[in-house]
């Protein structure tokens, strides 16, 4: 069950961030507010599934908010929204790597003891 927890927390994360990506850099059309719900409904998810006894995942779920924060910013004409997503964003996928990582070596030890 943890590795199917981990593996939907990946798909999440990776929507996400290829979504708030292309937000980004091809700003808002007509689309926007759609789009934008899209983000928040995702932002949403990965919230619920993270834990927040677990310190990395207390400072994932800052520094998402923190990256979404930024895209409402530059949707209301923030510039200093651009220098914020632009930090965020590659944070945001270095920790979430951190995350898998930590969490796939405790499946695997507990796959290993017999």
């Amino acid at each position: 069950m943890r590795q199917a927890w981990i593996n939907h927390l990946r798909e999440l994360v990776a929507e996400l961030t290829g979504a708030t990506l292309h937000y980004f850099k091809a700003g808002h059309d007509d689309e926007g507010y759609k789009n934008f719900q899209r983000l928040t409904f995702l932002e949403s998810m990965i919230l619920l599934v993270l834990n927040p006894n677990e310190e990395d995942h207390q400072k994932l779920e800052w520094m998402i908010h923190d990256m979404m924060r930024a895209l409402e910013a530059l949707q209301h004409g923030d510039e200093k929204g651009r220098e914020t997503f632009i930090a965020t964003h590659p944070e945001v996928i270095k920790l979430s790597r951190q995350v898998f990582k930590r969490e796939w070596n405790r499946v695997k030890d507990k796959i290993e003891v017999p």
